[in-house]
């Protein structure tokens, strides 16, 4: 991936190693669940390898988050998650719950982080797992044709899109 890195001021880098460092190094906090860790230096070393590969993977102002619609869509995963462990539970466990499989596809983003959040969650809905990732389209098993995938994968888009500022 060809970064912007050198070009960008570096007010803006700094501001944006800092964020991430607290922010992993929150992360890091919740882990240890209060416990200290013994080797303080070598936690600052992997935070700060962590933060520097984060700046060069994901350039600052590449993938832009909105607050309100990255709240909405962590409630929307939740409640997807759970519905899709449902789905299946019954599946296996209750054998009169019908399943009538097959493979299709629906189209996906240019943007490679916006198509791998979109194959991630495919996964996590009911009776649906994302096998494959095409050129221009994501391969879907889905355990009944009956389910409607294509109605549910255009819900999914709208959540992530309103996840993401145009940047």
């Amino acid at each position: 991936m060809k970064t912007d890195i050198k070009q960008m001021k570096k007010s803006v880098l700094i501001k944006s190693f800092v964020v991430r460092f607290l922010l992993f190094g929150a992360g890091w906090i919740v882990l240890l669940g209060g416990q200290k860790p013994s080797e303080f230096w070598l936690v600052a070393l992997f935070l700060t390898a962590a933060t520097v590969i984060s700046i060069y993977s994901i350039p600052p102002g590449k993938w832009v988050l909105r607050p309100l619609g990255t709240i909405r869509f962590f409630f929307y995963f939740i409640k997807t998650a759970v519905k899709g462990g449902w789905d299946v539970g019954k599946r296996v466990f209750l054998k009169r719950v019908p399943t009538d499989p097959e493979f299709t596809t629906v189209n996906h983003y240019r943007d490679p982080l916006k198509t791998l959040i979109l194959a991630w969650v495919i996964s996590l809905q009911p009776g649906t797992t994302s096998c494959m990732i095409k050129k221009k389209k994501i391969v879907i098993h889905v355990l009944d044709k009956k389910i409607p995938v294509a109605k549910e994968i255009i819900t999914l888009q709208r959540r992530i899109d309103d996840m993401f500022a145009e940047g």
